[in-house]
């Protein structure tokens, strides 16, 4: 039998879980998609705002 390999952070036994298969289906029409753009886009803003004012100037 193959020897835990998460015997050393505590896990006695592993659990057996089902595979879950991703979804490429994002609608963005809906008000959580709305949610997401905005919220990215102002993750994007926030980490990029030097470029943007760069280009801001061009």
């Amino acid at each position: 039998m193959k020897e835990n390999p998460l015997a050393k952070y505590g896990v006695t036994e592993p659990v057996k879980r089902p595979k879950i298969k991703p979804v490429k289906k994002l609608n963005l029409d809906t008000p959580e998609g709305k949610l997401i753009v905005l919220s990215e886009a102002k993750r994007m803003m926030q980490i990029h705002k030097n470029t943007f004012k760069r280009l801001a100037y061009l």
